[in-house]
């Protein structure tokens, strides 16, 4: 009798020991997986990561290029220039809607001085502001150089040379107001000449020269019911307008200026 029962004990515990192992090897085999998956990780991680060398130059002292500072980092992709370049060294900046503008790196610049830093990566000059620009290519060379401005020379001749353009984008027009609705001939009301940039609309100017009310509609323009208070909505009188003798075909808001010595006659009407 002692015999069955401890054979029944024995196997009672193998067969509980069975089970009991299960769990074990599960634990095991995940944690293969997981030494698995974290191999994959780390390489993902690995591949995303790029190496971007940093350098540092002053041509504010010597005509040559003097190198300041080179260093290299191994950064995730798409990480920002000047997420690293502060990084490397202290840096002073300040910040706008445009992004970040650098005042000092080492306590190089000097804005008094027109001393200012300037970027590059790969050769090419940065058309954004150093936190806008990502690094995305591998073996980048970011190149950070702090210049001197000399713009007085410069400024006068582009200065001039701006002048020159606006003179030659700016048209004259000139601006007659009539009434018809009092007697058979045409009234004149008003008249004057503007000079006005070219591609300025109609409405624009007539702004500037009197008094307008209007209403705005969102897909075909301005509506004009009064200028200098003449208009009538319920008597009928009406606003309408040429532009170098042609009636116009759009609102006075769309229709733009570009001839020079322009013609605009705003006229009311009865209908």
């Amino acid at each position: 009798m002692k015999k069955k029962i401890l054979a029944v004990v024995v196997a009672s515990a193998a067969f509980m020991g069975l089970f009991a192992s299960q769990p074990v090897q599960k634990q095991y085999v995940q944690a293969a997986k997981n030494t698995k998956t974290a191999k994959k990780t780390t390489k993902k991680a690995k591949a995303k990561q790029i190496s971007v060398t940093y350098t540092l130059k002053d041509t504010t002292k010597a005509k040559n290029k003097q190198t300041l500072a080179k260093k290299t980092f191994k950064v995730k992709k798409g990480t920002s220039v000047f997420t690293v370049l502060k990084k490397a060294w202290k840096v002073n900046y300040t910040k706008s809607s445009y992004g970040v503008f650098i005042t000092k790196i080492k306590g190089l610049g000097n804005e008094k001085k027109k001393l200012y830093w300037t970027y590059t990566v790969d050769g090419k000059m940065a058309k954004v502001a150093a936190d806008k620009q990502k690094l995305t290519k591998n073996k980048s060379k970011v190149v950070f150089t702090l210049k001197q401005y000399v713009q007085a020379a410069k400024n006068t001749k582009t200065a001039k040379k701006t002048t020159k353009k606006a003179k030659a984008k700016q048209i004259s027009v000139t601006y007659t107001l009539k009434d018809t609705t009092k007697a058979k001939n045409k009234q004149t009301l008003a008249k004057k000449t503007f000079k006005v940039k070219k591609g300025t609309s109609v409405f624009t100017v007539l702004k500037k020269a009197w008094k307008v009310n209007y209403t705005k509609s969102s897909k075909y323009g301005v509506f004009i019911t009064k200028i200098k208070g003449l208009g009538d909505e319920k008597k009928k009188l009406y606003w309408t307008y040429t532009v170098d003798g042609k009636m116009a075909e759009v609102a006075a808001d769309k229709q733009k200026l570009t001839k020079n010595k322009s013609k605009v006659v705003f006229t009311l009407k009865q209908y």
